[in-house]
């Protein structure tokens, strides 16, 4: 009889309702979340033992280990690469490619004229720098004077209309015309020229030699006390040769030529031809643009090499297995950052050891709610994003289930500033725009969990941003993102625990939690 009544307690017990004061699965969340828990493990990431945490570096990897260790420690199980003894890494591990400029850089003018015949030199980082390329490339083709290169519907331009672009250089003029800045918005400027590349693709065109007419060099001098130095902020550098990093492929990327020329080598290349910088910048700013004869009887010789390597990297995952594992939500941010050199850390505090943090710490809160949800949460801590966005890329492209299983991303980048010092409290909120719920979701919760908060929401069908969210949006996955300010100190040594404001930081974390539980468990 005491075996019956011990059992018929146990029962009973899970099936009494929840009694008034006792705490709710999401507010066992909310608990979980504070400030010495943030500070706590921002401490460690973004301090000098991490050395910036470059993807590929040793203090990356060190990052890595600490990030797997506090989901361990949380409860959250490894979801990324299979082992061979059996479950799961908390590493998904792949390979980049590393592409930096070798010794050799080229560029001549080659001109004929009935019999006559003769070739022009051009000094390498004096007379022109080239834009680092997948490949080691060598080449001489034809080349054509194309003015601004300007492409706009609106306005009705298109500067490569009436031009013979395939296998060619285009050498155009930096910038846009005049009257084109007074008539459109930055958006547009910007739209004009992302169509003008495309258009170049299309045709056919080889490469861009570019110029601004006030540079008669270009490059920057070496002297030592000018190279720890940004010519344009005065901050200091990373002082790493710049590289280019991508994941590996079956072919070789289709890529534009990149080439920024002094105005003497352009004087040079246009000598004979009529063709007057000067003039068609006047003509074309006060949209009476001129005539463009063929550079009949001109070719361009370019030469340029490369040195490539692999670079072993790997995205730390964590996994909270719902009722339905075919519905999964991915929480994530990257934990790289720009590394050291020069006697300089760029510690990133901000950018992004803050979201880092975030992700880390929603982890710790979906645990401590004791509760398992209804859809499959991921958290996922991104490496190479400041290489291209690489390491969520590479999760996208390489998925254990089918695109169609991820629900919703949520990204954290940058969660640790104010827009201003005078505005505390402001922060926007960028979301996929047929997702409307989410904003509503987002007003509910900042009422009912009393977060001191207010949102600037941004509903977009092509959420814009440079993070790891765009990873998602390429893929057709929903996205939510929330971000305070976008501070001085971004990409310089200066971003430094010291800047944090640990207010807003707990806030975006605290709402980010609420709404992902509230997500996590209901349909939407």
């Amino acid at each position: 009889m005491m075996k019956v009544f011990i059992t018929c307690l146990i029962i009973s017990a899970f099936l009494i309702p929840e009694l008034p004061g006792q705490e709710s699965p999401v507010e066992k969340g909310l608990a979980a979340i504070s400030h010495d828990v943030i500070r706590a493990q921002l401490g460690f990431l973004a301090s000098d033992w991490t050395e910036g945490r470059e993807a590929g570096e040793k203090g990356e990897r060190m990052a890595s280990d600490y990030i797997a260790s506090m989901l361990q420690l949380y409860g959250v199980k490894p979801a990324g690469d299979q082992l061979r003894e059996g479950g799961r890494s908390y590493f998904q591990n792949f390979t980049l490619l590393k592409t930096i400029q070798g010794d050799v850089h080229i560029l001549k003018l080659k001109s004929r004229e009935g019999d006559s015949f003769s070739s022009t030199d051009f000094s390498y980082n004096v007379d022109f720098t080239v834009r680092t390329v997948s490949k080691s490339v060598e080449m001489e083709v034809p080349v054509v004077f194309a003015g601004y290169g300007f492409i706009n519907k609106k306005l009705n331009i298109n500067d490569f209309e009436k031009l013979d672009l395939k296998g060619r250089f285009v050498l155009k003029i930096t910038g846009v015309p005049m009257h084109a800045r007074k008539s459109l918005s930055s958006s547009e400027l910007m739209g004009s020229a992302q169509e003008a590349e495309e258009y170049l693709r299309d045709k056919g065109a080889v490469g861009i030699i570019e110029f601004n007419p006030a540079s008669a060099v270009v490059g920057n001098p070496e002297y030592r006390e000018f190279m720890n130095m940004s010519p344009a902020e005065g901050t200091p550098r990373t002082g790493r040769q710049r590289a280019i990093y991508s994941i590996p492929g079956k072919t070789f990327p289709e890529e534009m030529i990149r080439i920024t020329a002094s105005v003497k080598t352009v004087n040079e290349i246009l000598k004979g031809t009529g063709i007057i910088p000067d003039e068609y910048i006047r003509k074309a700013d006060a949209n009476q643009p001129l005539d463009l004869p063929p550079l009949t009887g001109k070719s361009i010789y370019f030469k340029t090499d490369v040195n490539v390597s692999q670079v072993a990297v790997r995205n730390v995952l964590g996994i909270v297995e719902g009722n339905n594992p075919d519905q999964v939500i991915v929480a994530g941010a990257h934990y790289d950052h720009m590394g050291m050199g020069n006697g300089y850390i760029w510690n990133g505090a901000d950018d992004n050891a803050s979201g880092t943090v975030g992700v880390i710490t929603l982890a710790k809160a979906v645990m401590a709610t004791g509760m398992k949800p209804e859809k499959t949460i991921i958290f996922a801590l991104w490496t190479a994003e400041e290489k291209g966005l690489l390491g969520s890329r590479y999760y996208v492209r390489n998925l254990t289930c089918p695109i169609q299983n991820l629900k919703l991303n949520i990204n954290f980048d940058m969660i640790a500033r104010y827009i201003s010092e005078t505005n505390n409290k402001g922060v926007t909120m960028t979301y996929t725009r047929s997702f409307q719920s989410f904003k509503t979701i987002t007003e509910n919760n900042i009422k009912k969990h009393k977060i001191d908060m207010l949102v600037d929401y941004q509903p977009s069908d092509d959420p814009p941003g440079g993070s790891d969210h765009r990873s998602f949006v390429e893929a057709g996955v929903p996205v939510m993102r929330f971000k305070p300010g976008h501070r001085e100190e971004y990409h310089t040594p200066s971003d430094e625990i010291d800047t944090i404001d640990w207010d807003i930081m707990e806030k975006i974390i605290r709402i980010s939690f609420s709404n992902l539980w509230e997500l996590a468990n209901s349909s939407w």
